[in-house]
């Protein structure tokens, strides 16, 4: 049985580039929160979820490749930091819920 994802909040993004930068993805929820990120970029970007100050490693992070969509759960993280190795990578996250 496949899980769907229900968007419950605004798509937002932030330009992935060889800095870390980071975006409010929104407000924790119980039960089951889940980001949907995708990566509009032409080269993999490197993503976190976690608290304000949360930065991104282009060597130690999630990969996304590019054109990729990956899904998180994030528990009670509000934010996610996204950096590439070269280039950048708009890369956009929109919270939701499975069921």
């Amino acid at each position: 049985m496949s899980e769907v994802f229900t968007p419950i909040g605004a798509t937002v993004n932030v330009a992935g580039t060889t800095s870390t930068g980071n975006v409010a993805i929104g407000t924790p929820m119980t039960g089951g929160r889940v980001v949907q990120v995708f990566n509009a970029g032409a080269v993999a970007a490197f993503v976190e979820v976690g608290a304000s100050g949360i930065t991104a490693a282009a060597t130690t992070s999630m990969p996304i490749g590019p054109g990729g969509t990956d899904y998180f759960d994030i528990g009670n993280a509000t934010h996610m930091a996204v950096i590439t190795a070269s280039s950048t990578a708009v890369v956009y996250a929109t919270p939701g819920l499975c069921s």
